[in-house]
């Protein structure tokens, strides 16, 4: 992987604070070199999307259309690829066999804003929930991060400085014939 990214996720109810932290690290992010995933839903993904611009970011959609995104930015998930990030999510999930049709959809989308590909895993994940609590469609993704061993590092529970200093940790890691700049 020549380029490092990031899935920015979090609760619909982050905190407007937060979610103006999450959109000014965005920007930050991708003057960096990152790669924003995220999932087009309200809230936390919605506010880093606004930071990242089109050529930085993707946004994995449970379904084309979905809350009225479009662009050259949204990718809808394969049929083969939808029917593996499927299997992952049922694996993971604590009541699959409550999940609609559509939920199932949307956590399947949370599988694959993790990954760049089938094998290959995003850098980091920038997430927020109450707490650092791991419930709820965000407490799905901070599943499959740590079961995948993607470092996850949650706003809930971290200053924005430190979240950002973790990055660049992880960039020198990846780069580190790089200067910091």
């Amino acid at each position: 992987m020549t380029q490092l990214v990031y899935a920015g996720i979090g609760s619909r109810a982050t905190p407007s604070s937060v979610l103006e932290v999450m959109t000014t690290m965005a920007a930050w992010l991708a003057r960096r070199g990152w790669h924003l995933h995220s999932g087009g839903a309200a809230g936390a993904d919605t506010a880093f999307a606004a930071g990242a611009p089109a050529e930085c970011r993707s946004v994995f959609l449970p379904w084309p259309g979905y809350r009225g995104n479009a662009g050259p930015d949204c990718c809808t998930l394969s049929p083969n690829r939808m029917r593996t990030c499927l299997a992952i999510a049922a694996d993971l999930h604590p009541a699959w066999h409550r999940c609609s049709p559509a939920a199932r959809k949307l956590h399947a989308r949370n599988v694959s804003i993790l990954a760049v590909d089938t094998d290959t895993p995003v850098h980091a994940v920038v997430a927020w929930t109450v707490g650092g609590a791991v419930r709820g469609g965000t407490g799905m993704g901070i599943r499959i991060a740590h079961d995948r061993g993607i470092p996850v590092l949650n706003l809930g529970v971290l200053h924005p400085r430190a979240v950002c200093e973790r990055l660049e940790e992880i960039r020198a890691a990846a780069f580190p014939d790089t200067r910091r700049a």
